[in-house]
């Protein structure tokens, strides 16, 4: 492959991220998944589950969402997270028969930002 080529390959693949940037330029987010995230991740994959991902809410807070079509897996899930520390959530959406189940972390100082107790 050419340079002209690589410089082409490139330039289609920076194009798909704002701002231009590939992903090859986006930052490493500063901290690992801390285990109690990975532990109800793991166990709810064991499970029929429509979908799954985890995000940061608008307190700082670190969320697990796990989207089912039944509601038995979703309430051994919940049932899962509550043993590991976790509260939950959860939505029904009645028109979709798609149950909705977040699960916080219980850490409290996520960011590390509230003063050390004296």
């Amino acid at each position: 492959m050419s340079d002209n080529d690589e410089q082409t390959e490139r330039e289609n693949h920076a194009s798909i991220w704002q701002n231009g940037k590939s992903i090859g330029t986006l930052p490493p987010s500063p901290q690992n998944m801390e285990q109690v995230r990975k532990d109800i991740i793991k166990f709810a994959l064991g499970f029929e589950i429509k979908d799954i991902r985890t995000y940061s809410g608008y307190r700082g807070d670190l969320l697990v969402e796990i989207t089912a079509m039944d509601i038995d897996v979703i309430t051994k899930i919940k049932e899962w997270a509550e043993n590991l520390g976790m509260e939950t959530a959860l939505k029904n959406n009645s028109m979709t028969m798609v149950y909705e189940l977040f699960c916080i972390t219980p850490d409290e100082n996520v960011y590390g930002l509230a003063q050390p107790k004296q």
